[in-house]
């Protein structure tokens, strides 16, 4: 994409408006400015970036996220390209919160699960001891 671009993707429009070459405290970085809208309704700016670090001449790639109930919405910045623009990769997941609240859901059952007397390790130690007393 090029500066001004729009590109849509499964019904979302994403709009390139700017690139900028920055200096971080240890790194480079290229950040782009990205506008989010659904229907012709805004939904956000997102700011991706791509960043080097030269003392670990390590680049790294921080995505510009806006998420939501029903989806996850990621948009990375990649390289210049030689032809002019730049590298934009947007991916959207479905349902990815709901991941956190699957596990949650899991959490309060395994918390729940605890004040069930008849699956505690000590109470059936315990019994065990007093039918072999009885006996």
């Amino acid at each position: 994409m090029e500066i001004g671009d729009s590109a849509i993707i499964s019904g979302f429009t994403v709009t390139l408006d700017n690139v900028e070459e920055l200096r971080g405290p240890n790194y480079l970085t290229t950040m782009a400015d990205i506008k989010l809208s659904r229907n012709g309704s805004f939904l956000a700016n997102l700011h991706p970036e791509r960043r080097y670090y030269p003392v670990a001449e390590m680049p790294t790639t921080e995505a510009g996220i806006d998420s939501g109930l029903w989806r996850d919405v990621y948009v990375v910045v990649g390289d210049a390209q030689p032809e002019g623009g730049y590298a934009v990769r947007t991916f959207i997941k479905p349902l990815a919160n709901w991941i956190w609240t699957g596990a949650i859901i899991m959490a309060l059952g395994g918390l729940l699960s605890l004040f069930d007397r008849r699956y505690r390790v000590g109470s059936v130690a315990i019994r065990r001891d007093t039918k072999e007393a009885d006996a």
